[in-house]
């Protein structure tokens, strides 16, 4: 060959197809009387496969009366057909005995490239390795247009059509590909036994294991130049990660801050009940009692739709309940959903906030607003809102405190004036960020923090009334923090950021 073969790999272990429909590159067996004969490689019209050099057929049309010639004849397309009979039936040892000793094995086909062995130990190894273990499954070795291309009183050269299927568990019948059987035969002790077979085949098959001895040759089309045999080491390193999975494609990037532009924010604040409050808040996180109002715990249905963000335009809808942590007030959110996915992984990666993909939907018609969320084609969530009067806006007086009635008051604290006008009003939310781990039947987490996070927004605040409305969903519990009575409704124009080193860490939930 031109090319001298080279010692398997382990890419020309997973590569080679075994047996008798292992595909395999054909090579030019120029000056080699046991290849056969030379001539210039062709492409398959279908396979864009190199194939092997057509032989010359000079015996086809002669006539031969010599009865030992034609007994032969009868004796080499017999042998040679009874390779499928055999090998179907699962007569092995049988199957073995068709071929010499000394036999090689070569098997050639697109994409896998070209596998030989040399002799029968490591032709067995192979064979057995792919046809030794049971199976239910029916195979069929087709032959057809068998064709003898030379034959002497010791020697013998045929070629025939191959048609390989299987019919699994009575299953329908698959077709794994068609190709040429090429073998070489000679007469020993009065016998025809094949010293050399030759498989070509039209499409890939499965790859098999082979013996370490055997030789292998990639496809050409396949070979990526200076391309090194055994593991490589992966380039990723968390040095100098992206800020989120897959690494590959990165669905955000990290940066210092967050921006959410020409957000239009619709809020409903409602009562419900302190049983149902507590019911999804974190240990040594409280309600915010309401002196008025025991039993009863204040909570939040926020709508958002974002023109613009680091995250790309979205839709966001969640709920949030008024809580106390350590003498500090947050809002905590048990539930929120989005419609963007870059939104989702960064809103669960970064701060923990359990986001989920929903079709979120904000329609207004003049002062007032139609809001609904789906999941799964069904409805979890509602509200109607009518926006009423001017509250305030941004900047707050640097001396002077805005003053909100009730209940606002209430609702919507605002912070106490500082001295200086403040462009910005904070909204710090906590919520628990939760990584499972991995390892056994019921792992344990393996992140679990209490995060906090400061949201500072900046606009036109407006006041207004509204309704909500919930879905029974286990999916979804939302229902599970009912709307007793609504206190008022919000509208906010304007424009949000968040600073990453503003999101922090409360508590090591695992340490405590």
């Amino acid at each position: 060959m031109k090319n001298q073969m080279k010692k398997t790999s382990l890419w020309a272990v997973i590569a080679l197809i075994a047996a008798l429909a292992a595909p395999v590159w054909a090579q030019d067996g120029t000056g080699d009387p046991n290849k056969l004969n030379s001539g210039k490689v062709k492409t398959h019209k279908l396979t864009n496969a190199p194939r092997l050099a057509t032989e010359q057929a000079d015996n086809s049309g002669s006539v031969n009366t010599d009865p030992m010639f034609i007994a032969d004849r009868e004796a080499i397309v017999n042998h040679v057909m009874a390779y499928s009979h055999l090998i179907d039936d699962g007569r092995l040892e049988d199957w073995f005995a068709l071929f010499s000793d000394d036999v090689e094995f070569v098997s050639s086909g697109p994409e896998l490239g070209t596998a030989t062995t040399h002799g029968m130990k490591d032709f067995r190894e192979l064979i057995l390795n792919r046809y030794g273990k049971p199976t239910t499954a029916v195979r069929r070795h087709t032959q057809g247009n068998v064709h003898v291309l030379e034959q002497t009183a010791t020697t013998a050269k045929l070629r025939c059509y191959m048609l390989i299927t299987t019919v699994p568990d009575a299953d329908k019948l698959n077709i794994l590909t068609t190709g040429v059987y090429h073998a070489n035969l000679e007469k020993r002790n009065g016998k025809w036994t094949i010293t050399r077979w030759y498989i070509e085949a039209d499409a890939p098959l499965n790859p098999s294991a082979v013996p370490a001895g055997a030789e292998y040759i990639p496809d050409p089309r396949f070979v990526i130049p200076g391309a090194v045999a055994g593991p490589v080491k992966g380039l990723i390193s968390i040095k100098d990660h992206p800020y989120t999975t897959p690494a590959s494609a990165p669905l955000y990037s990290l940066a210092p801050n967050w921006f959410w532009k020409d957000i239009d924010v619709v809020i409903v604040d409602y009562l419900t009940d302190v049983k149902s409050a507590v019911a999804m808040l974190p240990e040594d996180v409280t309600t915010v009692p309401i002196p008025d109002m025991p039993g009863y715990s204040a909570a939040k249905q926020i709508w958002a739709h974002y023109s613009d963000s680091s995250f790309g335009p979205y839709n966001e809808m969640f709920v949030v309940i008024p809580c106390l942590y350590k003498g500090g007030m947050y809002l905590y959110v048990p539930l929120i959903y989005v419609d963007n996915d870059k939104a989702l992984a960064g809103g669960r990666e970064i701060g923990g906030w359990p986001k989920k993909i929903a079709d979120i939907r904000m329609e207004r018609a003049g002062n007032e607003y139609r809001l609904s969320l789906d999941r799964g084609g069904e409805r979890v969530a509602s509200a109607s809102v009518q926006i009423g009067e001017k509250l305030f806006s941004t900047p707050l007086p640097a001396d002077k405190p805005v003053s909100l009635g009730f209940p606002y008051s209430l609702t919507f604290p605002l912070p106490a004036p500082n001295g200086k006008p403040q462009e910005m009003i904070p909204l710090p939310t906590i919520t628990i960020k939760l990584i499972p781990g991995v390892g056994s039947d019921n792992p344990a987490p393996e992140v679990a923090q209490l995060i906090s996070a400061n949201w500072l927004v900046k606009g036109d605040f407006y006041g207004g009334s509204g309704s909500v409305a919930y879905s029974p969903s286990d999916n979804d519990p939302m229902y599970k923090l009912p709307s007793l009575k609504v206190l008022d409704a919000m509208y906010v124009r304007g424009n949000m950021t968040l600073a990453v080193k503003n999101i922090k860490v409360l508590e090591d939930l695992l340490k405590k």
